[in-house]
Formats: structure tokens, sequence, C-alpha cells
């Protein structure tokens, strides 16, 4: 696609309603704070889109909406419950990576962010890869579970990539370490080409590295507190 895209950014909140019960409906939480007056004064010029998919049934007129009254967007978040295999669109379907990439074909986003567990995974990211080639550079997503708080690394990403046009590889390196520091969360950055075939062992020490450094959510903060009481109780 040789034109640039119109909007800046998609927000698909996937099966919204189940979220908002389990208060993990980060993609309206985040839509509201970008809409806030202070966040307008950085991005008031920002053409920004929140899609809430509800059912099966009324998947196709959502996104034809969508894509009908906005056309092409240069970088999509995804929030929803998710595996290596797929996510879950609407309460009553589940689209393999393959196919959802398929729907988001026609946005032709360059930038992807998945706020869902085990997007980041080697295959899931493969099979996403593949129906965007023509327009997608860069994957963010985790390649374990992710916990609300841990999701908060997306919003500084999105943030800068609204503000200044483009994430830079080193702001994008340590905001993404100082996630994992802070709330244990691990967010990939994946790149056009490195999934192609012959990448294979690669791909593997990366999804095994992640199992790894896999313990769940903390709180750097309350950590650091019961440290030091612990030190005070001792002294």
């Amino acid at each position: 696609m040789g034109t640039q895209p119109d909007n800046d950014l998609l927000i698909i909140e996937c099966d919204s309603e189940n979220l908002a019960c389990q208060r993990l409906n980060l993609g309206s939480a985040f839509f509201q704070l970008l809409k806030h007056d202070i966040a307008r004064l950085f991005l008031a010029k920002k053409s920004i889109v929140l899609l809430r998919t509800s059912t099966k049934s009324r998947l196709s007129e959502q996104f034809a909406r969508v894509i009908e009254q906005h056309g092409r967007f240069r970088a999509v978040l995804i929030v929803g419950h998710s595996n290596a295999e797929g996510i879950r669109i609407a309460g009553d379907e589940f689209f393999a990576w393959r196919v959802f990439g398929n729907w988001l074909e026609p946005f032709g986003p360059e930038f992807v962010f998945l706020a869902a567990c085990e997007a980041g995974q080697s295959a899931a990211v493969r099979d996403l890869f593949e129906p965007l080639d023509d327009t997608l550079h860069e994957i963010y997503a985790s390649p374990v579970k992710l916990y609300g708080p841990q999701a908060a690394s997306f919003a500084v990403l999105i943030a800068r990539l609204l503000w200044k046009g483009e994430i830079d590889e080193n702001e994008s390196i340590v905001t993404r370490l100082l996630n994992y520091v802070t709330t244990g969360g691990q967010i990939y950055c994946w790149r056009r080409g490195e999934t192609d075939l012959g990448e294979e062992l690669s791909l593997q020490w990366w999804d095994s590295l992640a199992k790894s450094l896999d313990f769940g959510p903390w709180d750097l903060q309350q950590r650091i507190d019961e440290w030091m009481k612990s030190v005070r109780r001792s002294s």
C-alpha cells in the first residue's frame, strides 16, 4: 500500500462486556485517558477510534462500519483474552491468529500492540504477521500470561508513537525492562522477518526464555516496603 494511513490508532476491545465485568477493559480505560484534557494538549490532532466487539453475529457489521468510516490505521491496540493459538474476539467466537490477521488486514497497520496472554509467542506472531506482511513492521506482545498492571508499558509505547511518530528502539528496550522490574510483565517486540523459516532455533530460545523468567505479577514498591520492614524488625 503506497498511501499513508489517515488515522493514528484503532483500539479493539474484544468481548468488551465480559472484560468490563472482570475489570479488564483496558482498551476503554486507555481510550478515555487519551481523550483527557491533558492528553489532548499533545494529541489533539490524532485520530483515535475505539471498537468494542460483542457477539459473533455482529462482528462483520462492527468491523465493516469502522473500515467504511475511517479506513486505515497506523497502529492497532488489541485487548482481550487469548493464548498461543488465538484470541477470543467475542463472547461466542475464538479466532486463530492467522484468521484474526485477515480481519486486521483492511486496516493496514504498521504497528500492532496485543494486550493479551501468550500473544507474543513466536508461533502466534508468525501467524499474525503472514496476512499483514505488506504493511506490518512490529508486534508488541507478551509471550506469557499478562496481568492488568503489566500492560502499563503498552500505554507508554503507544503514547510515544502518537506524540513523536515513532518508537525509539533504546527507549522501547528501557520501557519494557522497567515494566518487568516493576511488575513482572514481559513484553516482546517482534519485527518483520524475525519469525521467517530458518529461525526455528532462535524462536524456541526466546519462547523458553520467557517461560523461565515468568514468575507471575509483582509490585516492586510493595516488595521494597516489605524488605524495609524486615530490616527494621531485625535491627
